[in-house]
C-alpha cells in the first residue's frame, strides 16, 4: 500500500477514536441542567447534546475520508507542508491538548483566558493592552452566558 494511503487511513482511525471516545466521554465532560431553547422545542436538550453531535459529525467526516481515499488524486494538504508549517500544526495540537488537560484543573475562565492569550500571541498579535481584557472578559461572558444563560455548569477548576 502507498505511504501516503497508510498516512490518511492513520490519521482518519485517529479522528475515528477521538471522534468516538468525545462522544463516551461527553456527558462527563459537559456537566449541568437540561436547557431549552426558547421558541424551537418543548423537549429539553442535554447538556452534552452539541458536543457529541460535533463528534458524530468528527467520525462521519473520518469515514467520508477513509471511502474517498482511493478516489481522490490530489496530494494531501500535509504532504504540501513545509517543516515550520508541521511544526506550527504540532505546537498548535498540543497546545489543544493541554487546554483540554487544565480545563478541569484551572477552571474554564483561567484556561480559556491563557489559551486564547498563548493562541492570538503566537498567531502575531502583540498589543497587550487589547489582548488581555479581551481574552478575559469575552471567557467570562461565555461563562455567565453558559451558566446562567444556558443552565450549564462549566468546570470550575481551582478557580472559577
Amino acid at each position: 500500500m502507498h505511504a501516503r494511503y497508510i498516512a490518511e487511513a492513520t490519521f482518519a482511525a485517529i479522528f475515528m477514536a477521538a471522534g468516538v471516545a468525545l462522544f463516551i466521554a461527553a456527558p462527563d465532560i459537559v456537566r449541568g441542567w437540561a436547557f431549552a431553547i426558547p421558541g424551537t422545542t418543548d423537549v429539553a436538550l442535554e447538556p452534552s447534546f452539541f458536543p457529541r453531535l460535533a463528534s458524530g459529525a468528527l467520525v462521519l467526516s473520518a469515514l467520508a475520508m477513509l471511502l474517498t481515499m482511493r478516489s481522490r488524486t490530489d496530494p494531501l494538504p500535509l504532504e504540501e507542508m513545509v517543516p515550520g508549517s508541521l511544526a506550527r500544526v504540532g505546537f498548535g495540537l498540543i497546545g489543544i491538548g493541554a487546554y483540554l488537560a487544565l480545563v478541569n484543573i484551572l477552571g474554564f475562565v483561567v484556561s480559556s483566558s491563557i489559551f486564547i492569550i498563548a493562541v492570538t500571541w503566537l498567531g502575531g498579535y502583540r498589543r497587550l493592552v487589547v489582548l488581555l481584557p479581551v481574552a478575559i472578559l469575552s471567557t467570562i461572558a461565555l461563562r455567565l452566558v453558559f451558566r446562567f444563560g444556558l443552565h450549564v455548569g462549566l468546570p470550575t477548576g481551582f478557580f472559577f
